[in-house]
């Protein structure tokens, strides 16, 4: 997630937008989150700012994940509903700011430099020099107390400030390390000369307007990134610092701080409301609140997840459901469930914030192929342990994207620089010659035939017949796209499909020969499909601009489903329970695993 805020009227509702162009909305001080806006207008944006006007008005500011476009939004009704603000529209916005003195008066900080509109977003101006080489990439934004002209800008390099309304602009960094990314300004309202900034090298405080700053010590240099900041709404001495190593307090003004939560906890925003309650949004571990300034937290995510599940892997007979999920130490890792609505048992300890990104079944044995080699769970074990993975003499870490386990003991592995094969469970590996082959993005096995194998690599297509003991090359790579998962055709070997950064292909010969899929779907970024046993129904998402789509006449035609629930449009990876294949699952990028409760 990336932004929160609450209304001043009422600090119990409380807005979270997330790096998927969803805002939430709670209205109990953030124990319940409920997702506002069907047809929510920022599908493929991140929300990186929400600010909140005196009358409740809410102002998000956005840019585009995969471009250089975003704006800002407006919403008079709580966040039902959003208008998109001419103006503005078309600037990747990274920063918001409300004045406190005249809260019609508000500034939108972007890759091109500052925007103001002074009737409430109704017009807007550019106050910053066009093309200016430094008066750009505006990262925080803070207007004076009193004095909505006087307007401080961090940049991805250092602090400027006009006093006039932007007809002029000076440089305000001496004290700071020439090289700070300055990601957040605050003003302290009780001494309006006093302004804190957050940067990639620190904290830093001026008690002066910006002349000079001083770096605030007591913070260790690995937790100097400081991502989100605040200083207590009705105590002057509090501040609080959420940084890629955990939230750090002070209770004397900086003199001293104290590390509120475990290390490596990455906080990306934070609000301390009237009252004390303290609420983070993190990388990984979604919402966090405290109401005794930090002494103890509870997960407050109902309504809301932002756990990222990378893989699902159900067992034979569909009565075990595994989950790989990307995260922190504490909240990553591999996750079992009796059945797809849960309870969750977290898999031992010893990943230690891996991430997994393929998962394989060898007997009772679960197996996680992550950035870092191959892990191995076995029943009732405390920890993970590594298998080992000598190749030409040497311990390999390799990148498992792909991990099969074939009876009796045999594992297959789609590594960052080949397949790599165990005829014994893992206590030895070989490669195989894969043409040159290095980088394998996934590979399929037949349902009927388990010696036979597609390997879609950097470099094309390789097809084993012998369970992956020896390969040959049968396809070239497909031009202008890059592979990511592979699937057979239950009912039909010679059929495979793989999806691409350009969309969906098809091969009818066992991957010799592949034409790129139309009949509905999109040629976009296609991250996952699941085949059902019946041969005729298929599911694709996408992950570029959001959806699943399905087909139920093999893949000829397709039709984008509903996606009324999902924590997010943009889904990364679909599996379907064996036991019931009619029940779709799908991992999105924002609101963890989901369940497709009917087909409409």
């Amino acid at each position: 997630m990336r932004a929160l805020a609450f209304d001043p009227r009422d600090p119990q509702r409380v807005y979270l937008g997330t790096t998927d162009g969803i805002l939430y909305r709670s209205d109990n001080g953030g124990l319940l989150w409920r997702r506002l806006g069907p047809g929510f207008p920022l599908r493929g944006c991140s929300l990186d700012e929400i600010v909140v006007d005196p009358r409740g008005v809410v102002f998000v500011g956005y840019r585009e994940i995969n471009g250089g476009g975003g704006g800002v939004a407006r919403s008079t009704d709580g966040g039902k509903t959003l208008v998109v603000l001419k103006g503005v529209e078309g600037q990747s916005v990274r920063a918001l700011a409300i004045a406190p003195s005249d809260p019609q008066v508000i500034a939108a900080g972007t890759l091109t430099g500052v925007f103001v509109s002074s009737d409430g977003g109704q017009r807007w101006a550019r106050i910053t020099p066009k093309g200016h080489s430094d008066l750009r990439n505006i990262e925080s934004l803070a207007f004076d107390t009193t004095d909505p002209r006087v307007i401080y800008a961090g940049t991805w390099h250092l602090v400027w400030k006009t006093l006039d309304g932007g007809a002029t602009w000076l440089p305000v960094h001496r004290g700071m390390i020439d090289d700070s990314d300055v990601m957040t300004l605050t003003i302290d309202p009780w001494h309006p000369q006093t302004i804190y900034s957050t940067a990639c090298t620190g904290i830093y405080r001026s008690t002066d307007g910006a002349k000079q700053w001083t770096k605030i010590q007591g913070i260790p240099f690995s937790s100097r990134r400081t991502r989100a900041f605040s200083q207590g709404s009705e105590d002057v001495d509090l501040l609080l610092a959420g940084t890629t190593e955990g939230l750090w307090i002070s209770e004397d003004r900086g003199g001293t701080w104290w590390r509120a939560t475990p290390k490596e906890l990455i906080i990306n925003a934070l609000i301390e409301q009237p009252g004390g309650t303290i609420i983070l949004g993190t990388e990984g571990a979604g919402v966090l609140q405290s109401s005794d300034r930090g002494r103890t937290w509870t997960a407050t995510n109902t309504g809301f997840s932002e756990r990222f599940v990378s893989r699902l892997l159900f067992d034979a007979a569909g009565r075990r459901l595994l989950v790989a999920v990307w995260g922190t130490p504490r909240y990553g890792g591999v996750f079992v469930s009796s059945g797809v609505r849960g309870p969750w048992i977290r898999l031992g300890q010893g990943l230690d914030g891996r991430q997994v990104l393929s998962l394989a079944l060898l007997g009772n044995v679960v197996l996680a192929g992550t950035d870092d080699g191959i892990f191995a769970w076995a029943p009732k074990a405390a920890d993970w342990t590594r298998l080992p993975t000598r190749l030409d003499g040497r311990e390999a870490h390799p990148r498992v994207t792909g991990l099969f386990a074939l009876p009796p003991h045999r594992l297959l592995a789609a590594t960052s620089n080949g397949v790599i094969r165990s005829p014994d469970g893992g206590r030895t590996w070989t490669q195989p010659i894969l043409g040159g082959a290095d980088q394998i993005s996934d590979l399929a096995v037949s349902p009927s035939n388990l010696d036979l194998v597609v390997a879609a690599a950097r470099s094309g297509f390789f097809r084993s017949d012998d369970g992956g003991v020896s390969w040959r090359r049968v396809a070239s790579k497909l031009e202008g796209v890059t592979p990511h998962a592979l699937a057979f055709m239950p009912s039909d070997d010679r059929v495979l499909f793989v999806t691409t950064s350009g969309g969906l292909f098809r091969s009818g010969d066992q991957g010799a020969t592949w034409l790129r899929v139309d009949g509905g779907i999109p040629h976009s970024d296609l991250t996952g499909i699941a085949v059902n046993p019946d041969g005729r129904t298929i599911y694709a998402s996408d992950f570029t601009w959001g959806g699943i789509y399905r087909s139920v006449d093999g893949g000829l035609t397709w039709a984008r489903m509903p996606t009324d629930g999902l924590g997010s449009d943009r889904v990364w990876t679909l599996g379907l329970d064996p036991a019931e294949p009619g029940r779709l699952l799908a991992a999105s990028l924002a609101g963890g695993l989901h369940l497709m409760v009917s087909e409409k």
